[in-house]
């Protein structure tokens, strides 16, 4: 198989059939990762173990094959496959780090830390072990030690693909940043991109969605998506729209947006500069769990207003924020983690009023539920231009 079929294979996610020439185990082990990427998950798991079956001293065959069966939640299993890694490679330090995550998932800390701690020492500055041993240092309440973890971890990951600026605002260390960073942004939606579309505890886009059909006053719209993810919303405001364009941060979402062929329009790009650049070409800018990402929302709803034609309608979710303050990184440790802040009722109506909208509605609403099955709660705001 050439490169060309292999990423078409990829980007349609489909897993590339074995052949007789392609049957050695370093095929079979790279066929197995671009199943990964793909999200087929059984298959990829699959053809690493074929690999293994055909040559079992190579460390990094286990490692990836940890990798999927955790992704499946195999976790005995993937600790299994790490610890196999480790006996053909023991200075493997990636491997170690990874092992540590999987005994804290399985409520074992003390074999945790043990394992980040062998991770440090083979592999010295690694970021993710110490952001790995500031998460659980904060899980056992002691956030002298949680934040210097940090900031170890910041040293090293000066962009803050890990969003420990958010973490140590959580965790009283830090004033809130302005933002999620952008580097953060990217990886989590690198890993959210490959089940994003099946994930049926999120409620964002049909909710933003069904307030578009519900106050929209002319039949066909001109519609801007911001932060658009794989399309979640686009496919459901596609017969509202004359035309529909999407930005995203993301390359991993926007493939998965591309694919389904709902966008007229679709740009990788800051979705701020984006609309600053488009003025008064919308009908309507939806903005499914992209707010969350941003503090002070000001300068958002002003190029909002900007870009949004006369009766234009900004449409989006945010998660709700009890109490006095504007805005505040979450008080959910999950949510921090993912990089998100909280907003009050007041705040997006002063702010609303302050940049020329009128208020349509802003409804108290359940915003997803977490992995334990609890609602989260969220804000859905209908705001229209003049």
């Amino acid at each position: 198989m050439n490169r060309k079929q292999r990423r078409a294979n990829q980007k349609t996610g489909r897993v590339p059939a074995v052949t007789t020439a392609e049957s050695d185990p370093v095929t079979l082990h790279a066929m197995g990762v671009e199943a990964f990427r793909a999200g087929q998950l059984q298959a990829a798991a699959g053809l690493i173990a074929r690999a293994i079956a055909a040559n079992a001293q190579m460390p990094d065959f286990h490692y990836n094959l940890a990798i999927v069966l955790r992704a499946q939640g195999k976790l005995t299993e993937a600790a299994a496959s790490y610890h196999r890694a480790i006996e053909l490679k023991p200075d493997y330090g990636d491997a170690h780090n990874n092992l540590g995550n999987v005994w804290k998932a399985l409520g074992e800390p003390n074999k945790a830390r043990a394992c980040f701690e062998r991770a440090l020492s083979c592999k010295p500055g690694n970021a993710d072990t110490y952001y790995n041993l500031g998460i659980l240092a904060s899980d056992d309440g002691d956030h002298g030690a949680a934040a210097r973890y940090f900031q170890n971890c910041l040293e090293c990951d000066p962009e803050d693909a890990r969003g420990v600026r958010v973490l140590l605002a959580h965790l009283g260390k830090a004033s809130a940043p302005p933002q999620t960073s952008h580097a953060h942004i990217l990886k989590l939606y690198d890993v959210r991109s490959r089940f994003w579309d099946n994930e049926d505890t999120y409620f964002g886009a049909r909710l933003v969605a069904n307030a578009l059909r519900e106050h929209a006053v002319q039949e066909k719209l001109d519609v801007l998506d911001i932060g658009c993810g794989t399309g979640l919303v686009g496919a459901l405001v596609r017969p509202l729209a004359r035309r529909l364009d999407g930005v995203d941060l993301s390359p991993a979402m926007l493939n998965k947006a591309q694919a389904k062929s709902v966008y007229d329009g679709l740009d990788r790009a800051d979705f701020l500069s984006v609309m600053s650049q488009r003025a008064n070409s919308y009908d309507a800018v939806l903005g499914a769990a992209v707010l969350i990402h941003f503090g002070d929302l000001k300068s958002i709803f002003q190029a909002a207003r900007a870009c949004l034609r006369p009766n234009g309608l900004f449409v989006f979710t945010l998660f709700s924020l009890a109490g006095d303050e504007n805005f505040a990184v979450s008080a959910n440790y999950r949510l921090a983690q993912s990089g998100c802040f909280a907003h009050s009722h007041n705040y997006v109506r002063q702010l609303a009023e302050d940049c020329g909208f009128a208020v349509d509605a802003l409804r108290d609403v359940v915003h997803e539920h977490d992995p334990d099955g609890n609602p989260i709660p969220g804000l859905l705001a209908m705001l229209r231009a003049p």
